[in-house]
């Protein structure tokens, strides 16, 4: 992301000396007259201006809050309002109302709950005037923290629950603040301080609106999966859900009969309310695709997962996920986005969508990282040198139980990772000492239909070895979850992908498929290298303004259950 430039600006104080003219007066007997005699020229010198200390600002600053409220940058502070003689820095009520407002979005998230302790700090009943501008200030210089730390930590800030450490902010970080606040332009210097993406204000959209939903407790509450057709007491339940989620108008929730009905009637109604109807199925499908669910209508475990989050915890999703586009790039220029958790793939060329694509992605337990890099070559019939990890715990298991599974899958054994090194049969390997710990030897793959890489491998420079590949088993895109990989990045749709980037160097289509057909390896240089950017969005805002929220796969988004207990406080101030 290009960083903010700031213009610095110069604060110049003249002082000078002041002369005047005092008028003379005199009593008379008959009462106080003023009368002007003739003007007396004298020179008064002015009196030195009493300076505040940095100890006597923090004793004012202390005794202007309550006891049970402790600032976290008392000493810097101290210095801050010593320097300025006590003004105060918040008197622009619109700029204390936007930063307000950014400081919520940030506490619910829980990324850091301090944020959430100053929201509380300003809702104290015995706050004076300073003691507010004081917290409003300690709370700024938390947020410039963040804001100056978050592009470079954001990775690491943004995706778990334990806090990042609280540090004051460097004198040159507090002062664009600062500059604002004295030139009287602090409400435009904070609106510029919240995430400058095309995808904020929709997301802070759907944030508030699902932060106003009544939190009454409504829940599907059998076990069993819910069928096109069948009868539930859940389906009650289900209506109402869809109904708040904008997925049914308000007639269909509408069951209410008249008391004086007939029996008959009022049993042909219950029956029709507790069918889950093709009515029901058709909304139940469009809420499954918004959260990335096979949309079946099937309504198993993980559609009633969904179905039950409370909208405050939904929220809070939507706030951490504002938090994280601070550091994810805006979907133009040229680029290769993938969406982690959407197991999602977008090639942007000048801001338009040239390749859209299903991809798989690392397991769990081997993540695909959070990483920008670049595409550097193309590589045509891949060979595969097998990771020592994978090696160890994938491979060498099950070709111990079985040695010809090394031939049959195309895999070579060699005696080490040397130049100097040599085949190995695996026959006439000692399986009886081998375990996946001391594992010796390298394992590569020859290019061909099986390889585990398939017909090309994206090659960008990373430290993790991560790279995007074509697969021999396209069948594994048909699973909605495809958390499946040892790490890297298996794309549907590599084909067209690399038609596209051998096409920029000048490979027609014939020549691409001549070259696979061959078999041998071919390694194709791209100069003009490929932004790739790998993020992880679970909950965004679509083209179509639609909300989307994706499965937690890897547990980055615990940091929202630290705003639980502060609800009340956010609520109170978002709008």
């Amino acid at each position: 992301m290009a960083k903010k430039r700031v213009k610095a600006l110069q604060l110049s104080v003249i002082c000078g000396l002041l002369s005047i003219q005092l008028p003379v007066f005199s009593a008379q007997d008959n009462g106080l007259i003023l009368t002007e005699e003739a003007p007396l020229q004298q020179e008064v010198v002015a009196a030195p201006v009493a300076t505040i200390t940095p100890t006597e600002s923090l004793a004012q600053i202390t005794g202007a809050l309550p006891a049970d409220i402790k600032p976290v940058f008392s000493s810097q502070l101290a210095k801050i309002y010593a320097d300025r003689q006590m003004k105060l820095l918040w008197q622009d009520e619109t700029a204390i109302e936007q930063f307000q407002q950014q400081l919520a979005e940030l506490a619910l998230s829980g990324v850091q709950p301090q944020f959430n302790e100053w929201l509380a700090a300003l809702e104290h009943v015995q706050l004076s005037e300073l003691g507010r501008d004081v917290i409003l200030s300690d709370a700024m210089l938390g947020y410039l923290q963040y804001l100056s730390g978050v592009s470079a930590n954001g990775q690491f800030w943004l995706y778990r629950k334990q806090p990042y450490k609280i540090v004051a902010p460097t004198a040159e970080q507090m002062k664009p603040w600062l500059d604002a606040a004295a030139e009287n332009r602090l409400n435009e210097w904070v609106k510029l301080q919240a995430p400058q993406h095309s995808l904020y204000q929709p997301m802070r959209e759907e944030m508030l609106r699902q932060l106003k939903m009544d939190d009454d407790g409504l829940a599907l509450v059998d076990t069993k999966t819910l069928k096109p057709g069948q009868s539930s007491d859940d389906v009650i339940a289900l209506r109402e859900i869809l109904y708040r989620q904008g997925l049914l108008d308000e007639t269909a929730i509408n069951t209410e009969l008249d008391a004086a009905a007939p029996d008959a009637e009022i049993a042909k109604a219950t029956a029709q309310a507790r069918l889950y109807s093709d009515e029901l199925v058709e909304a139940v499908k469009k809420f499954q695709q918004r959260y990335g669910l096979e949309a079946d209508g099937m309504v198993g475990k993980g559609t009633k997962v969904w179905l039950n989050m409370k909208p405050q915890q939904k929220a809070g999703l939507m706030a951490l996920n504002i938090q994280r586009l601070r550091i994810i790039p805006e979907n133009n220029g040229t680029g290769i986005l993938v969406n982690i958790p959407a197991f999602s793939l977008n090639f942007f060329l000048n801001d338009e969508v040239i390749l859209d694509s299903k991809v798989i992605v690392g397991r769990p337990d081997r993540k695909t990282p959070i990483m920008s890099s670049a595409l550097n070559n193309v590589v045509i019939n891949p060979p595969w040198s097998v990771p020592t990890s994978m090696a160890r715990k994938d491979i060498a298991p099950r070709g111990k139980q079985d040695p010809s599974y090394f031939s049959r899958k195309g895999y070579t054994v060699y005696s080490g990772w040397g130049e100097d090194s040599f085949e190995i049969d695996p026959y006439s390997i000692n399986w009886d000492v081998i375990t996946p710990a001391n594992f010796p030897y390298r394992i590569r793959q020859a290019p061909g239909p099986t390889n585990s890489l398939g017909r090309y491998k994206f090659n960008m420079p990373s430290s993790d070895a991560i790279y995007l590949h074509d697969t021999p088993n396209h069948s594994l895109f048909n699973r909605s979850a495809r958390a499946i990989s040892s790490g890297c990045v298996r794309v549907n749709k590599a084909s067209e992908l690399a038609s596209i980037l051998l096409g920029d160097v000048g490979w027609e289509q014939k020549r691409i498929d001549g070259a696979v057909k061959a078999g041998s390896t071919r390694y194709v240089n791209i100069p003009d290298r490929i932004p790739v950017y790998l993020y992880y969005q679970t909950a965004w805002v679509d083209k179509e303004q639609q909300p989307q929220y994706r499965a937690d796969i890897y547990q980055y988004d615990n940091s929202i259950n630290n705003a639980e207990k502060y609800l009340p406080a956010i609520k109170n101030i978002l709008h």
